[in-house]
């Protein structure tokens, strides 16, 4: 496979922040999966929570998350987002992987 290599230094810094990003939010949903007690920082009763619910939560985080002031320097603001994502990354796929009884 060949990659595409961005000749403009901005466009380059774009594409790496993407991929730790996706890198992140892979990691923290598993950390999510491993230890479900951890969604209990998030939201009580999230551990226990059905995928559904648990994707709910976390857009409602996120939605919160997003409505909150940022710091003028940047750190410590997406840290919230960040584990809101990985909840609901964690809940999709949860819901992809749970047998429907509803037939």
């Amino acid at each position: 496979m060949l990659c595409r290599q961005p000749h403009d230094l901005t466009e380059a810094l774009h594409a790496q922040a993407r991929r730790t990003a996706a890198y992140m939010l892979k990691r923290r949903a598993r950390d999510y999966a491993r230890r479900p007690m951890q969604l209990e920082i998030l939201y009580p009763g999230l551990a226990a929570a059905a995928p559904d619910t648990l994707i709910a939560v976390a857009a409602h985080l996120l939605k919160n998350e997003r409505k909150n002031p940022r710091r003028w320097f940047g750190f410590g603001g997406e840290i919230g987002a960040l584990n809101a994502k990985a909840a609901m990354l964690l809940g999709r796929t949860l819901r992809q992987h749970t047998p429907r009884w509803n037939a």
